[in-house]
């Protein structure tokens, strides 16, 4: 194969100018340098057989970073230009199809490289999601709810899935086929949100809110233990009161909310605890 010539000096060009007759013109050039040699990508983009046009194809640095991308013709043919010499990877991608495997290429000043890439079509990926937040209302706040279960519905009443909230609040479902669904959301410690119906038509995108309330029956803890003499033996029918504490240091009070005793096992338990700050004593009289 013959060598490729390549630009030494750039092109230049004089001002336009009128000749007449037997006039004289003096035209005098400066060809800059040329511009570093760079090189170029082209190729087709197909789904193994037939091309792809409108597919998205990025070129990605040797260290992974995004470098360049284009987006093929009706023939599913792309080029990129005016990269510079280096190592690079190349993946292309459509509506409805995977990302095809990256593919590596190493490129000289001046190369011009054919790189034909394949899309794996994937019908999934023209199925609907639906994204949503669940929050939480305690008394005037409104805070991301974490931990809670959705549960997705068909119209039968189906459950056809189900997730939890992330940190954040955030659930998700996706390969969601078209219909008309009903969420809900539940957590203990919360009433049971109302079903919320969302509807997927051609694989369609729904972002939802959704939020809990407080159950006051339930919102709260519970304090329990165990209560043994000195050896160690549990006590069983044993006094135990549970103190609230309010105020600090030499202004503290306590006050007795609660009263149980001991079972056979010397075990207690208060259940219906809301938040606040507690102590618990025992006594045991003959």
């Amino acid at each position: 194969m013959a060598d490729i010539k390549q630009d030494l000096l750039g092109l230049e060009h004089s001002p336009s100018f009128e000749l007449q007759g037997i006039q004289e013109a003096d035209i005098n050039l400066e060809l800059p340098p040329a511009p570093g040699g760079t090189a170029t990508v082209y190729g087709t983009v197909t789904d193994g057989t037939a091309p792809l046009a409108d597919a998205t194809v990025k070129l990605f640095d040797s260290t992974g970073a995004p470098f360049q991308h284009t987006t093929t013709d009706a023939a599913g043919q792309y080029s990129l230009n005016g990269v510079p010499a280096g190592t690079y990877t190349i993946s292309a991608v459509k509506d409805g199809y995977r990302l095809s495997d990256a593919v590596g290429v190493t490129l000289v000043s001046s190369d011009t490289t054919l790189m034909n890439l394949v899309c794996t079509a994937d019908a999934t990926l023209a199925l609907g999601a639906i994204a949503g937040v669940l929050t939480a209302l305690v008394g005037a706040d409104v805070t991301p709810l974490a931990g809670a279960k959705i549960t997705l519905k068909d119209q039968s009443d189906a459950v056809v899935a189900s997730t939890y909230s992330a940190d954040d609040g955030e659930f998700l479902f996706y390969d969601v086929a078209d219909g008309v669904y009903t969420m809900l959301a539940s957590a203990d410690g919360y009433l049971t949100s109302a079903s919320m119906v969302v509807t997927i038509t051609g694989g369609s995108i729904a972002n939802v809110t959704m939020s809990l309330t407080v159950d006051a029956r339930t919102y709260n803890g519970t304090v329990s233990g165990i209560i043994r003499d000195k050896n160690g033996t549990a006590v069983a029918g044993c006094f135990v009161g549970l103190y609230e504490v309010t105020g600090t240091g030499a202004t503290a009070t306590e006050t007795l909310i609660a009263t149980t005793k001991t079972n056979t096992e010397g075990k207690y338990l208060f259940g219906g605890v809301t938040g606040g700050q507690y102590l618990v004593k025992a006594k045991m009289e003959q």
